[in-house]
């Protein structure tokens, strides 16, 4: 059987059950689009400042939310009484992400927007593969043998808390090189809000931006990035990063 017919065969055998995965301790069922995600331990410095950080009826944005491996986390860490925002332009990343929060019986806590998140509302070209977490705006991924181009819309953070009236505890970011322009489109959020982020230095070249542009972005927000997963340089490695005040006396502190 070969490797695209058997993965046919697992989709159509388990896409009424889905399929039971354990991510950091949380106890899931999945759709079988995407299982492969749904590792045991995913991004374990991230998952453990999540869980220190997140409790019960706060709210927290998920920015890049694919098939929803943070999502279905940050909503039990907020619990029932809590709230999560999930934005995903993807639309058959959406359609999973969907059936996993179903199934999950999470539909009360997360809340799913179908928008790209930038620096000012508009449109944009995304370049997608299927439910592949690694579709860009802008330009295609080159990690992707084939895209398809599709025009999405996009939202600014500070636009889409504006609109609702609403203000995130925790924002957790990955939109594959597109972060600092969701960054600059956050500023009134950057103040007091928490935010976790997957930088992609190798990316901010065909999006426009530089490192240099981030630093201005986080100097004039009294902020520093603090690395997560193990890089030596925050800024200039693929990674995740906390955004944390700085204080008067020039170290980093979490932000109040």
């Amino acid at each position: 059987m070969s490797t695209n017919w058997r993965e046919s065969f697992v989709r159509a055998l388990l896409s009424r059950t889905g399929v039971a995965r354990t991510v950091n301790g949380i106890q899931l069922r999945v759709d079988p689009v995407g299982r492969h995600v749904f590792t045991p331990v995913y991004d374990k410095g991230a998952a453990e400042w999540l869980r220190h950080h997140l409790r019960e009826g706060m709210e927290a944005w998920n920015v890049g939310a694919n098939v929803g491996v943070y999502a279905l986390q940050l909503a039990h860490y907020v619990g029932a009484a809590g709230r999560v925002v999930a934005f995903e332009p993807n639309p058959e990343a959406r359609a999973v992400l969907t059936r996993n929060i179903a199934r999950n019986r999470l539909q009360s806590r997360i809340e799913v927007v179908a928008s790209a998140v930038g620096s000012t509302p508009g449109t944009v070209d995304f370049f997608m593969s299927g439910a592949d977490g690694m579709g860009r705006a802008g330009r295609p991924n080159p990690q992707l043998t084939q895209t398809r181009r599709i025009q999405v819309p996009v939202t600014s953070l500070d636009a889409f808390a504006a609109s609702g009236g609403r203000k995130p505890d925790v924002v957790m970011m990955d939109i594959e090189g597109w972060e600092i322009a969701a960054l600059e489109g956050a500023r009134s959020l950057l103040a007091d809000t928490r935010f976790i982020v997957e930088l992609h230095p190798d990316a901010w070249q065909w999006s426009g931006q530089t490192r240099a542009d981030l630093e201005r972005l986080l100097s004039g927000a009294g902020l520093t990035a603090r690395a997560v997963s193990g890089q030596r340089d925050p800024l200039g490695e693929l990674g995740q990063v906390v955004l944390e005040r700085q204080s008067p006396g020039g170290v980093a502190g979490t932000v109040s």
